[in-house]
């Protein structure tokens, strides 16, 4: 498991302690180093997430953050989630037309 007191709380880190809290949640049988659950980054229909190498877990590689200039706010991704750990938030910001965020 990984320290979040490390993390900055940015999209990202959130991104990250709800994809780990999944993997806990999945176990072994589907979150492995020879099987990876990419359920979220396949069921993108604007594909704003994607696989990425990260050493914080056991399959070695984690969803990207998303990119939130593309997202439509569907929430497929959330859907697709095997553990129901996923929570898509989407806020308006003063400084952007839109961000977004996940939580567990």
């Amino acid at each position: 498991m990984f320290d979040n007191r490390q993390l900055k709380g940015d999209i990202f880190s959130i991104f990250v302690i709800a994809i780990a809290a999944a993997e806990a949640a999945i176990g072994l049988a589907i979150v492995s180093s020879i099987h990876r659950c990419t359920q979220c980054v396949r069921a993108c229909p604007t594909d704003v997430l994607e696989m990425i190498p990260w050493d914080g877990c056991k399959a070695k590689q984690i969803a990207s953050a998303p990119r939130t200039e593309d997202c439509v706010g569907c929430k497929r991704c959330e859907s697709a989630c095997p553990t129901d750990f996923l929570s898509v938030r989407v806020y308006l910001g003063p400084e952007t037309t839109r961000s977004m965020a996940l939580a567990y």
